[in-house]
């Protein structure tokens, strides 16, 4: 009704807004404001870690910090241009940044740094990136696409593209040889596969190559047998672990206060790896609790998003992006506290580390644009397993 009781036929038509306005209307707004709020948490987590690996390396009290700093800048711009992206360039860029992803990971092998005898590394224009981080991103929603794009073909045609893909990065991840971002690959793969509609017989046989791979790469690769067996032993090995579980013991449940933590200074990597740990000294428990349930209220506000969409390359996106963020998060937590193996991996948005925070930027960036508001959608979704 207007204002004299006719009934109005003009209709609101989002198309005619400035882009900004549109944007702002159509993304997850809670999404994207815990996402500021764990990166400015993330912020003061370095400027409290880093001083003592500073001062370690003879640099400036907040050398890590102002690094750190800039990432975020740069991460925060990636997350909004990329939230505004629509599907087919979405499609389009994970084609374009997965190829140069492999082309990067083929150069770490001959350029790359070396360390303790692994090549992870590579300077790009100033810059040291971990090619794999960017790999496990654009991999997942070109994944998608494949199984969206060849739907309607054989199954032996879609799976065996996939899995062409699959063993091409993870061929050159064991090259370098990183076994531990192998084997996160092939759980990504092997979920995304499952949601999609791969009888469980097949998953159960990719599980069986999986654990043998393990028991493979354990008699293989030196650096994975002295992983397992730090893990397995309680004793001195495993120092930086037994220096974290101190720290959450010192910490208790409210914590010691910020920056008065004093066992993180003997944890060489309390700003990588151990920042979980150092918000169990400084802050407590109950705070890393609250992160934790800060992260699951993500999660789970994602996969809601996820099982109303239907659209099949979302649907398979969102689900692999989810679960990355998930892996990523449980390995972090679970090497601080002592439930799994050492493995270089970061806690998302919260640790030092610009390859990881501009990786899980255009992560969530995608899952922004992905979870944006929809007017029209074409229901396709086959035999996909709704999670």
């Amino acid at each position: 009704m207007n204002g004299w009781g006719v009934k109005s036929n003009i209709v609101f038509d989002r198309r005619y807004l400035n882009p900004l306005k549109k944007w702002w209307l159509d993304i997850d707004k809670i999404i994207f404001f815990i996402l500021l709020g764990i990166i400015i948490f993330g912020l003061m987590m370095t400027v409290s870690a880093s001083p003592a690996i500073a001062k370690k390396i003879n640099v400036e009290k907040l050398f890590f910090f102002k690094k750190q700093a800039v990432f975020a800048m740069i991460a925060v711009v990636l997350l909004i241009a990329i939230s505004f992206l629509d599907y087919e360039k979405i499609k389009i860029l994970s084609l374009v940044c997965l190829t140069g992803s492999i082309v990067l990971l083929v150069a770490v092998l001959f350029f790359g740094s070396e360390t303790k005898g692994a090549k992870r590394w590579i300077s790009v224009a100033g810059f040291t990136l971990q090619p794999s981080e960017f790999a496990k991103i654009f991999f997942i929603v070109f994944n998608a696409f494949i199984l969206h794009k060849l739907h309607k073909h054989d199954w032996y045609i879609k799976y065996s593209v996939s899995a062409a893909l699959f063993f091409i990065i993870a061929s050159l991840l064991l090259l370098q040889p990183d076994f531990g971002m192998t084997l996160i690959f092939a759980v990504l793969w092997a979920s995304q596969l499952f949601v999609y509609g791969l009888p469980l017989p097949f998953i159960l046989v990719m599980v069986f190559f999986v654990v043998v791979g393990g028991v493979s790469a354990y008699l293989a690769f030196p650096h994975v047998e002295d992983r397992i067996n730090r893990f397995l032993d309680s004793g001195e090995k495993n120092y930086q672990v037994e220096r974290s579980l101190d720290a959450f013991v010192n910490g208790s449940f409210f914590g010691e206060g910020p920056g008065n933590g004093v066992v993180k200074k003997f944890i060489p990597d309390a700003h990588t790896d151990f920042i979980f740990a150092v918000i169990g000294e400084e802050y407590g428990i109950f705070s890393c609790a609250v992160i934790l349930i800060i992260f699951a209220y993500l999660i789970t506000r994602i996969v809601r998003r996820a099982l109303e969409e239907e659209d099949m390359f979302v649907y398979l996106s969102l689900c692999g992006l989810m679960l990355q963020f998930i892996v990523q998060t449980i390995i972090n937590v679970g090497v601080s506290l002592r439930l799994l193996p050492t493995k270089g991996m970061t806690l998302p948005f919260i640790s030092y580390g610009g390859s990881s925070m501009i990786a899980m930027a255009v992560c969530f960036g995608l899952i922004l644009a992905f979870t944006k508001r929809k007017y029209h959608r074409d229901v396709d979704y086959g035999n996909m397993r709704l999670i």
